[in-house]
């Protein structure tokens, strides 16, 4: 196993790359886009050797300034096994035997997109493009992975007062690493939202969602749903809430049938820098497939160990509950070395959902360092501990040492 003191020294060249960008001048007219994370990551799963990778991605891109109410946007993304990949399995170097840390080594087109405004209060955007709706349990650029999601899509942006609404034609998700895993669309997916009040919002979906591509094509669904968020203040005391129903079908390219719901709820109060978040979800699986997520995140839902995401599916073929309770601390300077700090802890309870079978326990946490000229630290930890019987996943503890810079 390599050593943290490697590790770290290995991330802080990150530090020396990426500060003088930070003063760079700027001579081209627009935005220059840097965005650069040198991460370790140790994985510890039950059946499988223990895995190490360290890796920098790295993100240079360009947004032109408007013109004639057009803005283009270009960016490249590369990904290097800064130790090389023979300690981990990167799910392309053949290295099974180890457990997965799904960053190979690839350079791609991240982004090249095109957008407009045809008419007033009307927004097109075409091309390689980020996309999210909601909280992105269905429709997002994930990003936790060093190989961030991006999508081939056409996106119409409507929006007056306090409606707004979407129409978007997919044709591709570029899924990671590099473009071996990403799957051909031909989906449809619509979203409006209406901002009630000022502590209630309220939007409704129906993502049409065809995976063409033969590894993907049993994800294929239909989703409906709607989703309630606001806030309230009293006094010092905040409260956030969220809740949200969706119910999924079979669809298009789909070889298995399938029924299934989905139900989340999140409460969180803040004082201070300190935060209370409670969080219910239920996640519906019919004995043989669990809920489909294909163009969605995984890594901010159900644990950040994975275990019950992943390959565009969510929970187990008995689906899954989640009980979490979080509790977090952040405080912000405006002078030192260190801008920002930010901390937390949040425990998961698991169990199925059809069966109410124990489906184990997982412990999150997280240190986060915000430093000047664009740069953080972070270090993050997950450890998953299940029953040991199917369905339950295997026991899996993942450590994160995190090192970003962006401009």
């Amino acid at each position: 196993m390599k050593t943290m003191t490697a590790t770290l020294a290995a991330a802080l060249l990150v530090g020396a790359a990426a500060a003088p960008l930070a003063v760079a001048d700027n001579s081209l007219p627009g935005d220059i886009l840097v965005d650069m994370r040198m991460r370790y990551e140790n994985v510890a799963q039950d059946g499988k050797l223990g895995a190490d990778a360290i890796t920098l991605r790295t993100r240079l891109g360009w947004k032109s300034p408007e013109w004639n109410g057009f803005t283009f946007l270009g960016e490249v993304e590369n990904v290097t096994a800064v130790d090389g990949d023979d300690d981990y399995n990167s799910g392309f170097n053949g290295l099974s035997q180890y457990a997965g840390i799904k960053d190979g080594e690839f350079t791609e087109l991240n982004r090249l997109q095109v957008a407009f405004s045809p008419f007033e209060n009307v927004t097109v955007t075409l091309g390689r493009q980020y996309l999210q709706f909601d909280d992105g349990q269905f429709v997002a650029s994930a990003g936790h992975r060093q190989d961030k999601n991006s999508h081939d899509a056409i996106r119409i942006g409507w929006s007056h007062g306090a409606f707004d609404a979407s129409y978007v034609y997919h044709d591709r998700i570029n899924r990671g690493p590099g473009d071996n895993s990403d799957w051909q669309s031909d989906s449809h997916l619509f979203h409006a939202g209406y901002e009630i009040n000022d502590t209630l919002d309220v939007s409704g979906f129906a993502y049409f969602i065809d995976i063409t591509s033969a590894g993907g094509r049993d994800r294929s669904n239909t989703t409906l749903g709607a989703r309630l968020a606001g806030e309230r203040s009293y006094g010092d005391l905040g409260v956030e809430y969220a809740v949200m129903y969706a119910h999924q079908t079979d669809y298009a390219s789909a070889t298995i049938d399938f029924n299934l719901a989905y139900f989340a709820s999140d409460l969180a109060f803040s004082y201070g820098g300190a935060e209370l978040a409670l969080g219910y979800d239920v996640i519906e699986g019919n004995g043989s497939t669990g809920f489909a997520n294909p163009l969605g995140k995984n890594h901010d839902f159900l644990g950040w160990a994975d275990v019950f995401s992943g390959g565009g599916r969510q929970g187990t073929v008995d689906g899954v509950e989640d009980f979490n309770v979080m509790l977090s601390w952040s405080r912000e300077w405006e002078a030192g070395f260190v801008r920002g700090l930010s901390t937390g802890v949040r425990r998961h309870e698991f169990e199925a959902e059809r069966t109410g079978a124990d489906l184990g326990s997982e412990w999150d946490a997280f240190v986060e360092l915000d430093l000047p000229q664009g740069l953080s630290l972070a270090l993050e930890t997950a450890d998953y501990d299940g029953p040991g019987v199917a369905p339950a996943p295997a026991d899996v503890s993942r450590t994160w040492v995190v090192l970003s810079y962006r401009r």
